[in-house]
């Protein structure tokens, strides 16, 4: 019979030894972080620093690097969900209900920003517009940000077509109106949207309630609130579905405790004043009631 030389069974042994009592990691290669931007130069930017800091702290988990996964829109991030090209996924409440609603993705941590964990949306309009209550917007036309914005578009159309009134969607704001609708445009930006109110381009407009003193400036008195939402959560953090449980739970802890080191405390101020928490019950509800109206705004009815 033929022995084995010595040297042999060493490395059989200790091949053995390894595969039984090394740990094995739960990944390999890199976390992938997602966000839905035109600008995806600035959007690497901004989120790469947190994306790396996040792999390092999971390189454990066998994560070697972070990487910034940027989507034009909210249906090109669902389907990087779901085709594991994305793990986690940072936005404001509206894309994020949206995005769970087309990938499956779960909530995993609410997300402050700018110092700021909730904020609400405002309608606001001139005071001799003769507008006190959103029902006088019939036949007039408002002014939101842009199609994916929270607290500039999706809320207040919400708590208007709520109020059982027709929105509809304009190109301009010279465009004809009928007594009944409610007319929209987009206007691409809070200082538009505060200049075309004051101006008198649009007869309303709405923004976040951090924003909206700071655009006023000094016409505060001239303006007037018809409508103010409930709080809402500044942004979400959402993980793919398919992501394993114990990998999920040490996440959603690293981010938690991102504020008891010097590196995670400055990284945080860096990554636009951030800080991580769970979501709070009454500030998430509102927005999955508002389920059926994310999925007419997506074409799913």
């Amino acid at each position: 019979m033929k022995k084995v030389p010595r040297t042999w069974g060493i490395l059989f042994f200790a091949f053995g030894v390894n595969a039984f009592v090394l740990p094995r990691l739960a990944w390999a290669g890199p976390i992938n972080v997602g966000s839905i931007s035109i600008e995806p130069a600035s959007e690497i930017k901004r989120f790469l620093p947190f994306a790396n800091y996040l792999a390092k702290q999971l390189k454990a988990e066998g994560f070697d690097q972070g990487k910034v996964v940027v989507a034009k829109s909210m249906p090109e991030m669902a389907s990087f969900l779901k085709e594991g090209k994305v793990d986690l996924y940072i936005d404001s409440p509206f894309p994020s209900v949206a995005v769970s609603r087309l990938s499956g993705s779960k909530f995993l941590l609410r997300r402050w920003k700018k110092g700021i964990g909730e904020y609400h949306s405002v309608i606001f309009t001139n005071k001799d517009s003769g507008i006190s209550r959103l029902e006088d917007l019939k036949g007039k036309i408002i002014a939101f940000e842009e199609p994916f914005s929270s607290s500039g578009y999706f809320i207040p159309k919400v708590a208007l077509m709520q109020e059982g009134l027709k929105l509809v969607p304009k190109k301009d704001t010279s465009d004809p109106l009928a007594p009944a609708e409610v007319g929209y445009v987009f206007s691409r930006g809070d200082e538009n949207t505060m200049l075309w109110v004051l101006r008198g381009k649009v007869m309303a407009g709405a923004m976040d309630n951090q924003k909206y003193p700071n655009e006023a400036r000094g016409n505060l008195n001239s303006l007037r609130i018809v409508y103010k939402s409930s709080s809402f959560p500044r942004h979400i953090v959402s993980y793919r579905a398919d992501l394993p449980v114990n990998l999920v739970a040490k996440i959603k802890e690293t981010l938690i405790k991102m504020d008891q080191s010097e590196e995670g405390k400055k990284l945080l101020q860096q990554f636009e004043k951030s800080k991580f928490d769970e979501i709070p019950d009454r500030s998430i509800e509102p927005l999955l009631k508002a389920g059926k109206f994310i999925d007419v705004e997506l074409g799913l009815q």
